[in-house]
């Protein structure tokens, strides 16, 4: 089944420490698109760090210019951006968007293995430094 902006909901995590994250509503298939980025819509805008709240730097991703990819609106933010991180995840962030590594239950929380975003080693949080990429 293709997903849809009404293929996910926000809810509480069940990962220790994650707060919020996005869960499925319809099962899904292996290799399937999922909607939670507009197609063709940036991902994010560079800043810098000095330009981030303190409280907003968790939702954003580093780059290797001292720069930080951020929403563009931090008080309008896609699904993606509550992705949480697993070690054994069931969705995969490629150049076109993000896409199911296996069958989604209904109800299962959508995970990425924050190893694929390309931020620099020095500043990935502890919680996935040294976890192992995704191939």
């Amino acid at each position: 089944m293709q997903t849809s902006d009404k293929s996910f909901i926000l809810k509480p995590s069940e990962i220790v420490g994650a707060g919020v994250g996005v869960y499925a509503l319809h099962d899904i298939e292996p290799n399937t698109w999922l909607a939670i980025k507009p197609h063709g819509e940036s991902l994010g805008v560079k800043v810098k760090e000095e330009d981030i709240p303190k409280e907003l730097i968790t939702y954003c991703i580093a780059n290797d210019d001292g720069t930080w990819n951020c929403p563009p609106d931090f008080s309008h933010m896609h699904l993606v951006w509550y992705l949480n991180h697993s070690d054994s995840p069931n969705a995969d962030k490629r150049k076109d968007g993000y896409y199911s590594l296996g069958h989604i239950n209904e109800g299962e929380e959508i995970t990425i293995d924050y190893n694929s975003l390309g931020e620099p080693e020095g500043k990935k949080e502890s919680y996935y430094k040294g976890s192992k990429p995704t191939a």
